[in-house]
């Protein structure tokens, strides 16, 4: 089969290897398409954890080949993320902390390949009827439930989003859907603000002042530390900022650390996806959300290799279609 590869850091081709074997408790499947995250592009710069050589890839579609536990043909997304079920971590319930986690993608082949084989547990059913494009955003969306959860966010906050690209978007998308609070996304990009708020009619701005609005929760989806200090700034006093955006291992943010103390500020970190995989892909099947819009590059598996090279001209997200 072919499939993209990562020998490493900064080495990427396509590769012709063997199709993945079933083993019992597994589900063999056709890859239908795969979302590049930019954790795929920190895994091809070798600035985040990741297991090499590797098949990157982990927002996944895809159809079932073999399987005993679900019907051949059935559509289904993946979670990439399994746990020991044994360590110090996973006996607290911290799955997303456990200390042998290993990740579809990431520490094991992944999603930018024509077949994959994942352990039963990590299979979920889709409609029929869903849009693969809104489909690859199964996990991402997890991952921002998650985000939800610890924030501390409820039905009047008052939320800020730094960084208007998809993960943003899905953020603002869910804040302004389950609050009657104020949502804005900043984002310095005048055709991604111009987007959003024609396809999905989100407020956007290209700057906030936080000597004139501060937020109850303010989301950091850049990946940049500067975007760290900047939601921390917005925070208001007993708010909660929340580091969702993936940075580079190393990267460091400057806080003030009386006003974080001053303001009893919750600064805390957002890592994948414990338990929330089930109710992402529950909010996908109602039909709630339209998150096709946001796909705006389709790719081939070789066009995918260029992409993460360096070729990032998507304006939004970009997506493998094993078509």
């Amino acid at each position: 089969m072919k499939a993209v590869f990562i020998e490493k850091p900064y080495k990427i081709v396509i590769k012709e290897l063997d199709g993945p074997s079933k083993k019992q408790g597994e589900t063999l499947i056709e890859v239908l398409a795969c979302g590049i995250c930019g954790t795929d592009l920190k895994i091809f710069k070798g600035e985040t954890l990741a297991t090499y050589p590797l098949v990157p890839g982990h927002e996944i579609v895809g159809k079932v080949v073999d399987s005993e536990e679900f019907e051949k043909g059935m559509l289904v997304t993946v979670d990439p993320n399994k746990s020991c079920g044994k360590c110090e971590y996973c006996r607290e319930g911290k799955v997303n902390l456990c200390k042998n986690l290993s990740a579809v993608g990431v520490t094991r082949a992944g999603g930018f390949a024509e077949f994959l084989s994942v352990d039963d547990s990590l299979v979920y059913p889709l409609t029929p009827n869903i849009s693969i494009k809104t489909a690859v955003f199964a996990e991402p969306l997890s991952c921002i439930i998650n985000g939800f959860n610890v924030s501390g966010f409820n039905y009047v906050s008052d939320m800020a989003v730094i960084g208007g690209g998809p993960i943003g978007a899905i953020v603002a998308m869910l804040a302004k859907r389950f609050s009657v609070g104020k949502t804005v996304i900043a984002e310095t990009n005048s055709k991604r603000r111009d987007f959003l708020e024609s396809n999905f009619a989100l407020e956007t701005t290209d700057y906030l002042d936080p000597n004139k609005h501060l937020f109850d929760v303010v989301f950091d989806c850049t990946g940049n530390p500067k975007g760290i200090e900047i939601a921390a700034s917005l925070t208001k006093m007993g708010g909660s900022t929340v580091v969702f955006g993936v940075t580079a291992k190393g990267a460091k943010s400057s806080l003030e650390a009386f006003e974080v103390y001053r303001k009893e500020l919750r600064i805390t970190g957002s890592f994948i996806n414990p338990f929330t995989m089930s109710k992402a892909v529950k909010i996908l099947n109602s039909g709630e959300f339209n998150f096709d819009p946001l796909v705006t590059k389709e790719l081939s598996l070789e066009e995918t290799v260029s992409h993460i090279n360096g070729d990032k001209t998507a304006e939004m997200k970009a997506v493998w279609i094993n078509s």
